[in-house]
């Protein structure tokens, strides 16, 4: 699941120069430190497989992968894609690859288990190890990297600043410019920055306090990006802000409060973390960002440290910027040229989903032809709208009627989506139209939830105008009693 709050665009007034300078120095550190640690890692690895140590210890991985039913029968594939060791250096890069995604095979050699320690394969075998480890120690990421095993305040904060890969980068300053746009103009650019780095701190605790001992480490700006997502979520609290998500293969772009992304951040961290299975994303380090960043976040607010000022100018919302292309949406409308209305109007629509107007030109554009799919599709969306203002509840009866006429009493509508319609239409007076849909509903094949209690609040409205036909409808809502 995807979820990236598009709330505002850049300017002069909220243009993120400390968001910047960290992704900046997040690709100077990419480009330029880490940029040779791929060929120091390949050439000492190469070194090791040319020493002749890993045709002994791929033997005695052998023996210890058959006991242990999870590695299964991986090591008998390598041998049948790349041969006998020695055979394929890529075969016994990955052959090297696979033992050390084992620390336990490497702790049991380590205590004699495999080969007795006073012996002279032991301490070729020890040598060759130690000279790994030394040919390996030329790399910057090896060396600035946060490790399980150490307290290192240095590592701690470096460690943000490095990234596994071209993709790892990307994904991570995507998520930095989009946050660091909505926060840092909120908080200042030196309390930004604080609170980006200590957020990250709290990521390295969790980290630290779960992993503790193990003989590995990590690297990159998601732990202190996650504290981002907290402090955006807490700062923002109740306001509502835009956002899109992304969840298997639907998507949408929804205006909601900040405040409710926090428990879905964290509690899709949570779930990942979980049913984490041999996964290399440090879920527990984004779980430990997210609630330190939120944390700090309500300290901000509390002590009076966030510019309510910035929060509460939603440039976003101002149709003046749009005037223009509505007005050439209104032109396309009068030349009956339905697709060019369609393709300026889509993307006022996603800013501005309250502005009743933008969504009658739309529909409009879409009667043009009777034919047009998008017809059903986009009846459907205004009439499920919450109609919890004057001008929405307007919109909503003119264009039932409009789509009733253009369909020709065919509607598209779900059972549910017209049930929850007629609710709407009969608290509003609406009753023609509401009959109209109750009427359809008890024709349906399967009984319809909630339509006995529909029926009776329906008949309620009628009684004064219409005993006749209220009685009616209280004598269906009884018999579906």
């Amino acid at each position: 699941m995807l979820i990236l709050p598009l709330h505002r665009k850049p300017g002069r007034e909220n243009f993120p120069v400390v968001t910047i300078l960290l992704v900046l120095a997040n690709l100077v550190v990419f480009a330029l430190f880490q940029s040779g640690d791929g060929r120091v890692e390949q050439e000492a690895a190469q070194n090791y497989i040319d020493s002749g140590v890993l045709e002994h210890e791929w033997g005695w991985f052998a023996e210890w992968a058959d006991l242990i039913a999870r590695r299964g029968n991986e090591h008998e594939q390598i041998d049948l894609w790349f041969g006998e060791v020695g055979e394929d250096d890529q075969g016994d890069q990955w052959r090297l690859m696979m033992i050390e995604s084992e620390p336990a095979f490497l702790q049991a050699v380590e205590d004699g288990v495999m080969v007795p320690l006073d012996t002279a394969q032991y301490r070729q075998w020890r040598n060759a190890r130690d000279q790994l480890e030394l040919d390996r120690s030329r790399s910057f990421t090896r060396n600035y990297m946060l490790r399980y095993d150490e307290i290192n305040p240095i590592n701690a904060l470096t460690h943000m600043f490095m990234h596994g890969g071209i993709g790892h980068l990307i994904g991570n300053m995507v998520f930095l410019v989009l946050l660091g746009l909505l926060i840092e103009g909120a908080l200042g650019g030196g309390r930004f920055l604080t609170l980006y780095l200590v957020s990250g701190l709290g990521a390295v605790v969790a980290s630290l306090s779960l992993k503790w001992g193990a003989d590995t480490g990590g690297i990159g700006a998601s732990g202190a990006i996650a504290g981002l997502m907290g402090l955006f979520a807490v700062i923002y609290g109740m306001r509502k802000v835009r956002f899109f998500y992304w969840a298997f293969v639907y998507f949408d772009y929804v205006r909601a409060p900040a405040l409710i992304l926090l428990p879905m951040w964290l509690g899709w961290e949570l779930l990942a973390y979980s049913i984490d299975d041999g996964s290399n994303i440090a879920y527990e380090a984004h779980i430990g960002g997210i609630v330190a960043g939120a944390l700090l976040g309500l300290l901000a607010v509390r002590t009076g440290q966030v510019r309510k000022e910035f929060l509460d100018a939603d440039n976003g919302d101002d149709l003046d910027n749009d005037r223009a292309a509505i007005a050439e949406a209104r032109q396309a409308l009068g030349n009956l040229d339905a697709p060019t209305a369609k393709r300026l109007l889509r993307p006022l629509l996603t800013r501005h989903r309250d502005e009743t107007g933008l969504w009658r030109l739309y529909f409009a554009a879409c009667r043009l032809r009777l034919d047009d799919p998008e017809l059903h599709t986009i009846a459907g969306r205004i009439l499920r709208l919450p109609g919890d203002s004057p001008e929405q509840r307007e919109l909503i009866i003119d264009i039932f009627a409009q789509y009733r006429q253009a369909s020709k009493d065919r509607l598209k509508l779900k059972l549910s989506a017209a049930l929850e319609l007629a609710r709407k239409l009969v608290a509003w007076g609406e009753l023609e139209p509401a009959r109209f849909l109750v009427d359809r509903m008890l024709r349906a094949p399967q009984p319809v939830p909630g339509l006995a209690e529909l029926c009776q609040a329906l008949a309620e409205r009628l009684e004064l105008e219409n005993p006749a036909t209220a009685g009616h409808y209280r004598h269906l809502a009884q018999s579906m009693s």
